[in-house]
């Protein structure tokens, strides 16, 4: 490596050097196809050099070069219209680079604002790689991102890509393409009922029950079931332990009620594609919601409720309970410091 400056915007470059290592070399990668440069920088030299990166990229000096030397070697061209064509490609790749660096940029500052995204207060660790198809997919999206809005939603999927190689589908991408503003609106309010699978559906049914427009429109986007006709009901049975468990990411939801006991309510189900979506909802906090859908499915055969942490804990998986939302003869909440943890069987 030698002190020339290297091809990376300033803004991008400092925040990687937060970032935790066991997610660089994704993140490498991912700016390596949006900026169009080598950027296989390590995060030591990074550290050391980045109060001397230019914030101007050379990208712009490299796409007009290759498009010039495409127009000027075009047989029989008239020099007019050649140069108004330049011109026109010019701004196009222009527009096309800048918003991909704004995307490229989202993603980096999501990612440093979320060094502990796990719930555990642990720092993210990526469990594979990018899939070069799906960055291919993606890159076309993120070059089309003019708003400063989608920019952000793009970033942020990206980021959460990156933290968890095959999160977000190809599917999804496309959907996420054609959302509307006002869909995107109705998902946020909609999101704020939701845990993981599912929502109760005396939470997410509207106030003016008459009016489930919006239910049905998200319906036939493919991000719910069981907003019309008939509906869900979802059944859950106590395990042998007289557990039953709720997860959405590390997050969850434990309920204790007599062993081999069955509960159910009416619910509205997400699909796979809105599971998708719930974590790009930036107003959403999860932990607030699981406690907001727990206590929707308060009953008599529920005895005690509490929301947990997933940990790995050697070869099986183990909640750390941290709050009490209710025991039958203890309505009010408690903070529980590390409680005996069940083992998810």
């Amino acid at each position: 490596m030698t002190d020339e400056q290297p091809n990376l915007p300033a803004q991008i470059a400092s925040a990687l050097v937060s970032i935790p290592k066991a997610l660089t070399p994704g993140v490498i990668k991912a700016l390596d196809r949006l900026l169009g440069a080598a950027v296989d920088i390590p995060v030591a030299w990074l550290a050391q050099k980045k109060a001397q990166i230019e914030a101007q990229t050379e990208s712009y000096k490299l796409v007009e070069a290759a498009i010039a030397n495409t127009v000027a070697t075009s047989a029989g061209a008239d020099p007019e219209t050649a140069h108004r064509a330049m011109n026109v490609l010019i701004r196009k790749e222009y527009r096309k680079q800048m918003n991909r660096e704004a995307v490229a940029a989202a993603m980096v500052e999501d990612l440093r604002e979320h060094l502990t995204a796990n719930e555990d207060g642990s720092a993210p660790q990526a469990t594979g790689e990018l899939d070069e198809d799906w960055l291919n997919v993606f890159e076309r999206y993120a070059e089309d991102a003019s708003s400063e809005r989608l920019q952000g939603l793009w970033g942020r999927v990206l980021a959460g890509e990156i933290r968890g190689p095959g999160r977000f589908s190809t599917r999804t991408l496309r959907f996420l393409s054609e959302f509307s503003q006002a869909d995107a609106s109705t998902f946020e309010a909609f999101s704020k009922t939701a845990f993981g699978e599912f929502a109760p559906k005396q939470l997410a049914k509207p106030a003016d029950i008459a009016d489930i427009t919006g239910l049905i429109n998200m319906e036939s986007c493919g991000l719910i079931q069981g907003a019309s006709g008939l509906g869900l009901r979802r059944t859950m049975t106590f395990n042998n332990h007289g557990y039953v468990f709720l997860k959405e990411g590390d997050i969850y939801i434990v309920l204790k009620g007599n062993t081999n006991t069955t509960i159910d309510h009416e619910c509205i189900a997400l699909t796979p594609l809105g599971q998708e979506l719930l974590p790009l909802v930036t107003s959403r906090n999860a932990r607030d919601t699981a406690r907001v859908v727990a206590r929707s499915l308060r009953t008599p055969l529920i005895h005690e409720c509490y929301i947990g942490v997933g940990a790995g804990l050697g070869n099986g998986n183990k909640i750390q309970f941290t709050e009490l939302l209710w025991r039958n003869d203890t309505p009010d909440p408690q903070i529980l410091d590390g409680e005996a943890t069940p083992t998810i069987v």
